[in-house]
């Protein structure tokens, strides 16, 4: 991007001094050109994240959801846009109950395909170098806050 902004400026430019009229018109098309782009960008981030947005995650420490002791904490999605999901990335953090630094977090994905309106339930593990130091010798997954941050999300065609 930046290499077109500088030969557009440089083309303008010498177009100024060659003619000035060309100068004026190649300096008003970039101008419309550029408004054109920056309204395009605008309304994909929108889109962007209106899509994000309608998939919801929640985590929980759940224990009869998830027996296994290898992987204690439950982590659902529910799909609300129109296209089904076929990847998630996301971020498991962990908060002590009633402390506000984050003593955990793991970037994690999960590549169930997930319909529109539908959700999905899946139990995780924790990675064992995720816990900020000093690292506790014995973790009681209930003595946390669990939380999810969607950093992508990947549809089907």
């Amino acid at each position: 991007m930046a290499w077109v902004v500088a030969i557009a400026v440089l083309a303008i430019g010498l177009s100024f001094l060659l003619n000035r009229r060309l100068g004026y018109i190649l300096l008003a098309a970039a101008f419309v050109a550029g408004c054109g782009l920056w309204w395009y960008s605008s309304q994909q981030a929108e889109k962007s994240g209106q899509v994000k947005d309608a998939v919801a995650a929640e985590a929980s420490a759940d224990a009869a959801s998830c027996p296994d002791p290898a992987a204690p904490i439950l982590v659902k999605f529910s799909n609300g846009n129109r296209r089904a999901i076929a990847r998630i990335s996301f971020s498991l953090t962990g908060r002590l109950k009633g402390h506000s630094s984050v003593a955990y977090r793991g970037y994690l994905r999960d590549d169930k395909i997930i319909e529109p309106g539908q959700t999905s339930q899946t139990c995780f593990g924790l990675l064992p170098h995720g816990f900020a130091a000093p690292r506790p010798e014995t973790v009681v997954v209930g003595d946390y806050d669990w939380m999810v941050d969607i950093s992508l999300v990947d549809f089907l065609n």
